[in-house]
């Protein structure tokens, strides 16, 4: 068992095949006092990981704690799971498999490996954002190896026998918050805290690529429009206003909200602008305008392009047409569906018949068979 006082503080393992919701369990779990250290920021060698879960969990620095394996090519993957326990309790992200295979085939994942500097002042052209977060047309082409970090659960599953799967439907915002106060009664863990959270798409287009972002706005800086183009100059962070651009939740009682002041749209549940309330009370009205218009325009730009991208990202519907046109990649892909829900299908059949787009998959497959 890890850690000192492990027995108690480690709750579960939380397994995590790619395309499962796990940046959006892993963010709901902090908000109900749960650690669980998302492990594809972690080194891919079992004995590295075991040394890090085993420090963050015996220090203590909170409350309780979760073990994530979200990639399965780390080095001595079986001796790590040895060491778990196979009484562990365990939980699984589970997704119906044709929207996996829509989430690893239909996005722009090279988004995420990008590096720009976050923090900006009112004289930055805000466009270069928008370029990090703009769909770019692909495409569709189904890697099989590139699919194994999300059909693995042959692979790990036999090594554990106390297994609780989570439908990705069941943390989608309509049903996150009552899906986390039953799992913290179940596992014994603190209830969310911060509601607000809860009503958030981890995936909103590309958002959560370049967020947050920090607004430095100082008076003496020259003021960036889309009609006008003006000399960027360095950040004044001692003497600025700060404004800070992240996914919506509850702020901190010195900080409020200023989201709506910018616009009316719904991408309000997933957005928000944070201020110091002093600082709202010291600036003057004239500026405030200023940067309000400053910050209105960017945030059209962010709502255009997440639109944008979010009627362009592959949809399962296309993901079925395209499998319709390539009966070996159907058939293929339909073996690798059958070994990996082995599990599924035995101990929990509600959940794959649950699976609207796998099920026309399988109607999909009968008739290349009887073709």
């Amino acid at each position: 068992m890890l850690g000192g006082g492990g027995g108690e503080r480690l709750k579960f393992i939380y397994i995590s095949p790619h395309g499962v919701g796990a940046a959006a369990f892993v963010s709901y779990l902090f908000f109900c006092d749960l650690f669980c250290n998302p492990s594809w920021n972690m080194p891919l060698d079992s004995k590295e990981r075991y040394i890090q879960n085993f420090i963050d969990i015996s220090e203590g620095k909170y409350q309780y704690y979760g073990v994530n394996i979200s990639e399965f090519n780390i080095k001595d993957l079986e001796k790590f799971c040895h060491l778990l326990g196979k009484d562990t309790p365990v939980i699984i992200g589970t997704r119906d498999s044709i929207g996996i295979l829509k989430h690893c085939v239909g996005r722009n994942w090279d988004k995420h490996i990008i590096n720009f500097n976050h923090e900006f002042n009112l004289s930055h052209d805000f466009r270069d954002y928008i370029r990090h977060i703009t769909h770019k047309d692909m495409e569709l082409n189904i890697d099989f190896k590139d699919l194994e970090n999300s059909f693995t659960s042959t692979k790990i599953l036999p090594f554990f026998r106390n297994i609780t799967p989570i439908d990705c439907e069941e943390i989608l915002p309509h049903n996150a918050l009552e899906t986390m106060e039953r799992l913290a009664t179940k596992f014994n863990f603190n209830p969310p805290k911060n509601k607000t959270y809860f009503q958030n798409y981890e995936f909103k287009g590309y958002l959560r690529y370049i967020l947050p972002l920090v607004l430095y706005a100082n008076e003496k800086d020259p003021i960036f429009s889309l009609e006008k183009s003006v000399e960027e100059t360095p950040l004044d962070r001692e003497n600025s206003f700060v404004f800070i651009i992240n996914v919506n939740t509850e702020p901190n009682e010195d900080h409020k909200n200023i989201f709506k002041e910018l616009s009316q749209d719904p991408i309000s549940k997933n957005l928000g602008v944070y201020v110091k309330k002093e600082d709202l009370k010291r600036i003057d009205k004239e500026f405030y305008a200023k940067i309000k218009a400053y910050l209105s325009e960017f945030i059209a730009e962010i709502i255009r392009v997440t639109k944008e991208a979010e009627e362009k990202i592959l949809k399962e519907k296309d993901v079925l047409e395209y499998l319709k046109k390539h009966k070996d990649i159907s058939l293929k892909f339909k073996q690798m569906c059958d070994e990996e829900l082995k599990y599924f299908k035995q101990n929990h059949p509600n959940l794959v018949n649950s699976w609207h787009y796998y099920k026309k998959f399988e109607k999909l497959c009968e008739t290349f068979a009887i073709n």
